[in-house]
């Protein structure tokens, strides 16, 4: 089957780069989750634009015209969410209140992982 979004398939190179970036430590650690603002405070964005010749060879050319060109942070976690997938792992996101402001806290999570939901 024909892949919609890369012409190269991701490999663990690039998603090792895109883990320090983001300073994911382990695809599996229940913890971790971050928000738009640790972000802005990682300066995601020009980290993102170092690599990105790198992450060119792997999306289509019209893909990388649209995800590549013009990032901000909503883009970056966009392309994390993107390489995620392709290794079957979701990134989800949850509404949470913080000092009074919704923010949206995002986390990792493998693909068909059951969630246990208790009624006490």
């Amino acid at each position: 089957m024909k892949n919609q979004l890369f012409r190269r398939n991701p490999d663990r190179y690039i998603i090792n780069d895109l883990m320090s970036i983001f300073n994911i430590k382990s695809l599996d650690d229940k913890d971790f989750h971050f928000t738009k603002l640790d972000l802005i405070n990682l300066n995601i964005v020009e980290k993102i634009n170092e690599i990105k010749d790198k992450l060119e060879i792997y999306y289509l050319p019209c893909k990388a015209n649209m995800y590549l060109i013009n990032l901000t942070e909503k883009k970056t976690i966009t392309i994390l969410r993107q390489f995620l997938k392709y290794i079957d792992y979701n990134l989800k996101m949850k509404e949470k209140y913080i000092k009074g402001s919704k923010k949206y806290l995002y986390y990792i999570q493998k693909n068909n992982e059951k969630i246990l939901v208790t009624f006490d």
